[in-house]
Parts: structure tokens; sequence; C-alpha cells
């Protein structure tokens, strides 16, 4: 038998992950993008029975091109807390991903086979050699060193760590848990921080949104305490706001302070978002909230009553599509976040695509939708 033979063809997407990440041309990939997302539709309408009867309820044909990306069908996110959808065996799956729930007691819930981990990473690294560079990097993690346990089942913040330390030369963890939560062990950041200063390397710090702010950037601030981190070294923090509003710590503040006390840039304090569902493809702001939508996806903005499109600039729910998920039928999302579009296919220092902003979390907004093929309460936004 001729070994050529046996191998699986080549995917759509993987094509596509072999693009630039960000458009270097007003039209590049977007071809390739649709065809790509055509394709992983029409495997997950092969794959999963309920999403083909639902995407066949909205009157799509899983075997058509799609011309449009914006007339895409899309799930809204609460489906992944209420059904286990997967479009491959269960003896293909390789790990589950939890989200947080932080606005929740149910969190989402997806299956990873070993073809959409590989994506995830590929891309992820893709992203985050974008942002960084290409060099690997010290890592100090203001976070506690994650627990031992099951490398089957895990939550979205600890894959969501492991994954950006796929670009650390070095890792080192300057927290330690307790039961209160995370303490910062400030000799042990202390000398890490003068150690690897000292070998005038850039740093990367990296943590949490609040566990960052809450347990290191403001005590610190507090007790005075600065420290000079080598040039280009880089804050990267994500997770959410949402437990910071009662402090009222908005982006500025968090940026101010963060600067002053690692004497870093500004422009190099940076929020990244990202979501369980969706895992693997990132949108790090550009350290004033603006963030740029890679070639492997593409965002449009809907009303949270209608479920229409508005115009660019308006705010509206956030849908994400990228071709990514095989697994599991992610292709098309429609998170309960709220944002708006800023410009599209606008070049800014050399780079072309969808520039968008997250304003934060719908508040009772109910996302509407066929509920004769899926539960009903699927369709309810988190509040």
């Amino acid at each position: 038998m001729n070994p050529a033979a046996t191998k699986p063809p080549v995917s759509l997407a993987g094509e596509l992950l072999k693009q630039p990440p960000y458009r270097a041309t007003r039209d590049q990939n977007k071809d390739l993008l649709r065809a790509a997302v055509a394709e992983e539709i029409q495997h997950h309408c092969t794959h999963c029975d309920a999403f083909g009867r639902w995407y066949r309820k909205q009157g799509a044909d899983p075997a058509a091109a799609i011309d449009d990306l914006a007339q895409l069908p899309f799930l809204p996110v609460t489906v992944f807390k209420r059904l286990a959808l997967q479009s491959v065996g269960t003896g293909g799956v390789v790990r589950i991903l939890k989200s947080s729930a932080t606005s929740s007691q149910t969190p989402s819930s997806v299956a990873l086979d070993a073809v959409t981990r590989g994506r995830q990473m590929r891309v992820l690294a893709t992203l985050m050699s974008a942002l960084l560079g290409p060099e690997r990097r010290p890592f100090v993690v203001l976070d506690a060193a994650p627990q031992a346990g099951s490398e089957v089942e895990l939550p979205a913040r600890v894959a969501g760590m492991r994954g950006y330390l796929m670009m650390a030369s070095e890792t080192r963890y300057a927290m330690e848990s307790h039961a209160g939560g995370p303490v910062l062990q400030v000799d042990e950041l202390r000398g890490a921080l003068a150690d690897l200063t000292a070998r005038g390397i850039p740093i990367c710090l990296l943590g949490y949104t609040y566990v960052l702010y809450r347990n290191v950037i403001a005590p610190l601030l507090g007790q005075g305490m600065r420290f000079e981190l080598p040039p280009e070294s880089f804050v990267l923090h994500f997770g959410g706001w949402k437990r910071l509003e009662g402090q009222a710590v908005a982006r500025e503040r968090f940026n101010a302070d963060a600067a002053r006390v690692f004497s870093v840039d500004p422009r190099h304090i940076r929020d990244i978002y990202g979501f369980t569902e969706q895992l693997g493809v990132i949108y790090p702001d550009d350290g004033r909230g603006v963030r740029l939508a890679p070639a492997f996806a593409e965002v449009f903005v809907r009303d949270p009553f209608t479920l229409e499109l508005v115009p660019d600039g308006n705010p509206g729910l956030l849908q994400f599509i990228t071709p990514l998920p095989h697994s599991y039928p992610g292709v098309s999302i429609l998170l309960d976040d709220t944002g708006r579009i800023v410009s599209r296919d606008r070049e800014v220092d050399g780079r072309y695509g969808t520039r968008f902003e997250v304003l934060g979390r719908a508040k009772g907004a109910q996302i509407r939708g066929c509920g004769d093929t899926l539960p009903e309460t699927v369709y309810q936004a988190r509040v």
C-alpha cells in the first residue's frame, strides 16, 4: 500500500493557517477563509446530528459555498452550557475544556480532538509571535502554579495560561495558592526580576486580569515598590474585567498603574481577549482597547434584540467566525459580550483586517433564534 494514499486530505483550514496572521493586502485570504469555513460547516453537519438539523432549519445548505460570512447562521454561546455537541467520536477526544463561568454557575464545555488541539496551538503560537516577536523570552507568571490534576479535563484558565507559555524560554511563578486565593511572594518576584533583568533579556509578565491588578499591582503600588524591567518587556493579561468593576478600575488606570510599578512602555501592556469556545484565536488590544481580527477569523456585531447586523461603529453583540474547531461545531458563535466595529480593511502599521472594541457583558439581553430545533434555554444570554 502506498503510505501517501493513507494520509488524510489537507484541509482548507490547514492551508489557511499557513498564511500570515494579519492580512498584508486588502482582500488577501478572504476567499480561503470563506472556503475553509464552508468545509468545516459541512463536516459538522455530517458528523453532529443536532447541529446538522439546526443548520438546515436555518434555511442553509451545508454543501453550498459561502459567499458572505455575515450571512452564516450562528450558535449562541450558551448552547455549550446546555448541550454536549461533538463532531467526532468519543474515542477521538483528547481533552475537554471548561470555561471559568464567572457570570454563571454553569461552565461551557467543549471537547477537543487532536486536529482541533493542533490547530489551536499553531494559531496561538503564530499570534503570540506576531505580538512578542519570534524569539522566546522568560515569562514570570503572576499567579500560582497550577495544581496537579486531570490532563483530560482542564479549566480554560489553565489551558489558556499553558498556551501562552509556549513562547517562554523559561517560566517562574511569583504567587502561591492559599485558601483565600493566590498570594504574591514579593521576595520571589524581586529575585526573579533581578536575575532576569541582569541578563538584559526582555521579560514577559503574564497574569489573569483581576488577579494581576488586585493581588500584585495594587499592593505593590501601595507600598511604593517599583521595578525596572529591560526594554521591550511586556505585561500580558487576560480573563476579563468583570471582577474589577467594583473597584472602578478602567483600562487607563490599569495600564498607568502597571507601567508605574514595572517601568514598562504603556504600549507593551496588552489585554488579550479570547474565549473557550474558540480557544487559540486571541485578540490582543493595541494598549488602548482596539483589537484586530487575524486572517483566521472574522467578527460581526448584531443587535441584541433583532440579531440583525448593526452599522459599523454601533454597539451590539459580538459574533466570531473561525474554521479552527473540528471536534465541535464552534465555527460561528454569537457571544453575550458587546462590542463595536472600529474599522474594516483600513491599513494600520502594515496590517489590514477588522478592528473592534469589546465593551462589556450584555445586561438582560435575550438571544433569540430557532427554538424549535434547540432547547429554548440555549438562547438566553447570561445576565
